[in-house]
């Protein structure tokens, strides 16, 4: 469907796009090659047990950018963070799911490190 102006009407995909939006800037630099990895990756040796997981969850993000004024949309955005932790510490950040960001991590006991800098986010 074309909209007035004879653009294509997105509006029933927005969500979607928001959501590859968000992937692609949380992986940039890679899946797993995230600047945040939790002590557990880094000593993890089987790469298939290692998750990209994303800081600050894509679903509240996503409805944090749909309702944001052209204005709030960078500083939202700057929450897209990646991090790569193991298939158990993805499990164990699920039941923190009612918390938002590090929070999560916090109170999963999760160590998280800036693998840039060397020195320890969580």
């Amino acid at each position: 469907m074309l909209l007035a102006n004879n653009s294509p009407d997105v509006s029933e995909h927005v969500e979607d796009l928001i959501d590859i939006l968000l992937w692609r800037i949380t992986e940039a630099d890679g899946k797993y090659n995230t600047r945040h990895k939790t002590t557990g990756a880094l000593a993890c040796t089987d790469k298939s047990q290692l998750r990209h997981e994303h800081v600050y969850q894509r679903s509240k993000m996503i409805t944090a950018l749909v309702k944001a004024e052209p204005g709030e949309v960078d500083t939202i955005l700057e929450d897209a963070i990646g991090c790569t932790v193991t298939e158990d510490e993805h499990a164990l950040l699920l039941e923190f799911d009612g918390l938002y960001g590090w929070e999560r991590y916090r109170q999963a006991g999760i160590v998280v490190m800036n693998t840039e800098t060397g020195e320890r986010v969580i």
